[in-house]
Parts: structure tokens; sequence; C-alpha cells
């Protein structure tokens, strides 16, 4: 345990020293400039320096603060860059709050003591708290990818036991064993009744639980909801320093998916994070935005993909298709046409598939880059979709997959996005168990929406575009 601490205190003053490197420069980029050039560093008080550190510190305790609160420095979500990413979008969203307001206290606070704008001299401009803020999450997300690496040989991974046998225990074990994920240990099991011939470590029954999780310095416990424990049982864990968390939960924080026990219960949406009433509004002025930039950018590519879909076959430039959209309320999708002309004449309604023959040479690099889908930023300032939500399907599949997938119609709760959690976290897929797997995706995703999130989500598809990953 000292080790751990020890580790955090390194990392944190990594990152302080890391982050004054970066903010000195950014917030103070006029003053550097003149320094180094000799240009009006003469009408500098003989004390600007200490004032330029000054703010660069106070900013970077800020941040660091924020970090902290938002649990960046802990081990458990230091390993997960979807966690990380997310973390610092609020981070990063909350210091564009709480800096403004703190520069404004700290006005009135010289005006009442009387310090003779002392304090006034470590305000920051507007512009400048946005560009320290874009600076700081650059560093925040470089530094968080690149220290896990030595977590598991430092020893710092949260060591963990699986209490119970009941089959989400068994999913998560499966998880943990094909992820060997670097944040976490796995130590053993708590099981009354080991079935034979299993390759597991059966630390002991549930009788002996507080007494050999203190033995093997266990620091979570995941318990199966099946299993015979007590709440005083639980609350004495609880006092002994160990965090406890339920199968399904554990499932979801380590997969970034609903686990398949929580699709059919009904309380499934209770027990996550309440939206904000600002969440809607703010949603859709980011879609307005993004949609408008991307179809103005779009405009002199556009010219040239209508160009080559038009010289390398017939038919038109955009193919038309009825999707479903939030509350099973159909619209009209267009894309840049991929396929012939006549691709589902005498099939109907099929699933696109690798290699497929109906797909164009144009359009196969149209679909590999995802030009095919810029004309969806349409719809999305139609309202019909936003920037973020799960894909679009057509009502043909829609019904054939509520046939077979349980509570597939859930994911239409709301709107349908031009990417998502599902998009950028599984590939394309066109049976029945991709479907399953990416309605665990989409529900988790209405079940944690957030600016934060959407804003996280919509940076991370640049990445899985660039990379060629996923099903964006």
């Amino acid at each position: 345990m000292k080790a751990r601490s020890t580790s955090i205190i390194v990392f944190i003053v990594s990152e302080m020293v890391v982050l004054l490197a970066v903010l000195l420069p950014v917030i103070h980029m006029r003053a550097v400039v003149e320094a180094a050039w000799g240009l009006g560093a003469e009408a500098w008080a003989p004390d600007e320096p200490f004032f330029i550190l000054a703010r660069s510190l106070l900013m970077a305790l800020v941040l660091q603060t924020i970090f902290g609160l938002r649990d960046l420095y802990r081990w458990s979500i230091i390993v997960r860059p979807q966690q990380v990413l997310v973390r610092l979008v609020e981070s990063s969203i909350t210091v564009l709050v709480v800096l403004p307001l703190l520069y404004y206290g700290l006005g009135l606070l010289d005006d009442q003591l009387q310090l003779g704008n002392s304090l006034l001299r470590l305000q920051i401009s507007p512009f400048i708290i946005v560009a320290g803020a874009g600076a700081a999450f650059l560093v925040g997300y470089g530094l968080r990818t690149r220290w896990p690496r030595w977590i598991r040989t430092a020893g710092l991974a949260e060591r963990v036991a699986l209490v119970g046998s009941g089959p989400m225990i068994d999913l998560v074990f499966e998880e943990v064993r094909l992820r060997a994920d670097p944040g976490i240990d796995l130590v053993g099991f708590f099981d009354d009744a080991p079935r034979p011939g299993e390759e597991r470590v059966i630390l002991g029954g549930l009788d002996e639980l507080e007494a050999l999780a203190k033995q093997h310095e266990l620091q979570r416990l995941v318990i199966d909801s099946g299993t015979s424990l007590s709440s005083a049982d639980l609350l004495r864990l609880r006092l002994a320093d160990l965090r406890i968390s339920d199968a399904s939960s554990f499932y979801e924080r380590l997969t970034g998916r609903i686990s398949p026990a929580s699709l059919s219960d009904d309380e499934l949406f209770l027990d996550g994070g309440s939206t904000s009433f600002l969440f809607r509004p703010a949603q859709r002025l980011v879609d307005i935005a993004l949609a408008t930039v991307g179809l103005i950018l779009f405009v002199p590519m556009g010219l040239l993909v209508a160009l080559a879909v038009k010289l390398e076959s017939r038919g038109p430039l955009f193919y038309s298709q009825e999707r479903m959209g939030s509350n099973g309320r159909g619209f009209q999708l267009a894309k840049f046409r991929s396929m012939r002309a006549d691709a589902e004449t005498s099939s109907g309604p099929v699933w696109a598939s690798t290699n497929d023959t109906r797909i164009t040479r144009v359009g196969r690099w149209l679909r590999k880059l995802r030009i095919d889908e810029v004309p969806q930023l349409w719809a999305v300032l139609r309202n019909d979709m936003s920037m973020v939500g799960p894909r679009p399907e057509r009502p043909f599949f829609v019904h054939e997959l509520e046939r077979q997938v349980p509570h597939y119609a859930r994911r239409h709760l709301i709107k349908p996005g031009v990417t998502g959690w599902a998009q950028i976290n599984y590939s394309y897929g066109n049976t029945t168990d991709d479907a399953f797997i990416k309605l665990q995706f989409d529900l988790y995703y209405i079940k944690h929406r957030s600016l934060a999130l959407d804003i996280a989500i919509i940076l991370r598809t640049f990445k899985v575009v660039a990379l060629q990953q996923g099903a964006v």
C-alpha cells in the first residue's frame, strides 16, 4: 500500500511539473515572446515574472484539484483510456466555469482587503483560460495513456476477489481473463460450494471473507447478486476499507456495456447518473454547430465525391433510406451512394458484408473513410438525428431484431446518432449476436449519457476513423 501511495504522489508531482512547463508559455505567450526578443520587457513591473509563475501555478493547482475530484488520480481509472477521456472532458468543462469565477472572486477580495491590485494581477483572460484548459487536457490524457504500462509490474493494480458462483461471476471472470486489464489483479474467489474441476483459486468460504480479505490485502470485492451476505456483513466489510461492487455494475465498468443480467431488469435506468436539465439544449447546440461546420468544410470535397460517384456508375448521387428514429418514428436518411443502383432489386433488404460485390470501387473508399455518411449531417440539422447516439437502423431489420434480441426496442428511447458508443467500441457486425453486443453498448450510453461523454465519443471518433477501427 505504501508503494501505491508513493507512486500516486510521484505521478501528481510529475504532472504538476509538466503542466507548469506547458502552461507557462501557453498562458503567457505574449510575455514570453516579448521577453525572448527584448520587446516591451522594460514595461514590466519588477515583480512581473513572479506573477507570471503565480498565475500558472494557480491554474495548475485548480486543474489538479478538479482532476482529483474526478478520480483522475486513482489507478483503477488511469488504466482505462475510455474513462480517462470522459473524466478529462468533464474536468476541462469544469475548469472553464471555475477559473472565471475564481478570478472574479480574487478581484472582489482584492477590493475588499485593499491589496493594491495584487490579487487582480493573478487574473487571466477568458481566451487564455480556454487555451490553457485545452493544453491541460492534452497533458492529462498523454500522461495517463503512458503511465499505466508499468502499473501491474509495480504492484499498483487493484487487488480484486470475486464472491459467489453465479452466471455473472463467470462472465466477469471471463472478461478479466480475456482483457488482462493492467488495473486489476484478480487474487481469487470466495465460494462456499466451489465446483470440482475448475481452475480457480479459491481463497475460502463466505464466513472467512473479512479475515482473508485482510490477509490477502484485498481492495475490492465483486459480489454475485445471489450471494447470501447480510447487510451487517456488507457493512463490516465496508468498514474494513474494502470497496464492494455487485457483479453487474463491475462488468459494466469493465466492459463499457450493460450486462446481460441487467437487460431484463425493469430498473435498468434507475441507478445510472442523472442527466442534467441543461443536457438536451447543450447537446442540440453542439449538434447544430458541428453539423453546420462539417457541411461547410466538406463542400469542396463533396464536389469531388459527387463527380467520382457519377463517373463510375449510373444512378442517383444520393441513396435515401427510411431509418427508425426516437420512439420508433421513421425518417429519411441520405448517404452518398456506395453501391450499384440496383443493389437490392432482387435480394431485398440485406445487411452489407465484407467484400460485398454490390459495393462500387468508389463506394468502397467512401465507406472506408466514412465519407458516404457525411450527408447524415442534414438529418442532424433537421433534428431527426444527433451527433451521438445509437446507429439508425432500417425498420425491416429493427422488426427482425426485436423478435430475436430481447429489449432491442429500448435503443430507440433517444435519437440515433452519426457516431456513438457502440460504433467506436465494436466493429461492424451483421449477425444477431453482433446486434446483441451493440445493444449492450447502446444501453450503456443511454444510461450514462452526458455532454462530457458525447464530446469524448466525438473525439474518439476521429481516432477510430483515422485508424480504420470500429463501425462509425
